[in-house]
């Protein structure tokens, strides 16, 4: 498997002291819950370096014993410039590591010849790219720009996605406004679903709240009428105080 680097076709990106990025650099770590045990962290970062590029990324780490003992693991990577509030990708990396098997993909984008150059476990392939496209993890960042506007909360918004081997419409359907209760406090947020296809492991419902920039706060997997994943934000470098509304 080889690692991930930006193109150097990729646009020229201004450096991070001259524009202001519609997302701050920032971590996180979530807590995942499987039927009310924790079995393990999500890990976040989002950081520019020096020409402009960031780095967005997300280590799932296993904390039960069991998970622990198999080595279960995933792991998730982009580099992608800011158009303003638009996101460029440049390069994208999903690696899940299991007892029994392992999978990754990735992507590196050659905008100048406006293709992909794609591996995976399953083979190589080139991609024909469009150009307000995403991959599956800078989705979230620019949900999080698109309800900074007003005018689009309480909307379905629809995204043009590279997937593994295919670009595919995928949306956040408005499900309803609530408060949500975290340890971290109590947030009035917005419920939305992330709708990929029928019967996708990765359809989701997630909570955003102004608080945390419209990121997500909390996500949770639905599999077969029942809650599979609960995937809750525990710590963040992002100042919360004084953004928390209790319900009691």
């Amino acid at each position: 498997m080889t690692s991930m680097i930006a193109v150097t076709s990729a646009p020229v990106a201004a450096s991070p002291n001259t524009v202001d990025a519609p997302l701050p650099a920032h971590t996180a770590i979530y807590d995942v819950i499987r039927r009310g045990s924790k079995i393990g962290e999500i890990h976040v970062s989002l950081a520019p370096d020096e020409r402009g590029v960031w780095h967005f990324a997300t280590e799932t780490v296993a904390t039960a014993r069991l998970a622990r003992m198999l080595r279960v693991s995933a792991e998730e990577s982009a580099h992608f410039v800011w158009e303003e509030d638009r996101i460029r990708m440049l390069t994208y990396r999903q690696v899940t590591r299991g007892p029994t098997r392992s999978r990754f993909w990735q992507h590196e984008l050659d905008w100048r010849e406006g293709l992909s150059r794609t591996q995976t476990y399953d083979g190589d392939y080139l991609i024909e790219l469009e150009d307000e496209m995403l991959d599956p993890l800078t989705l979230r960042l620019q949900l999080a720009v698109a309800l900074h506007d007003p005018d689009q909360r309480g909307e379905d918004l629809t995204f043009r996605v590279l997937e593994r081997t295919e670009i595919e419409d995928q949306q956040f359907l408005f499900q309803a406004r609530e408060q949500l209760e975290l340890d971290l406090g109590c947030f009035d947020s917005l419920r939305m679903q992330r709708f990929r296809r029928e019967g996708s492991s990765r359809n989701y419902d997630s909570w955003h709240s102004e608080a945390f920039l419209w990121m997500p706060l909390r996500i949770v997997q639905i599999e077969d009428g029942r809650e599979e994943l609960d995937v809750r934000l525990t710590e963040t470098s992002i100042d919360l105080s004084g953004n928390c509304e209790a319900t009691h």
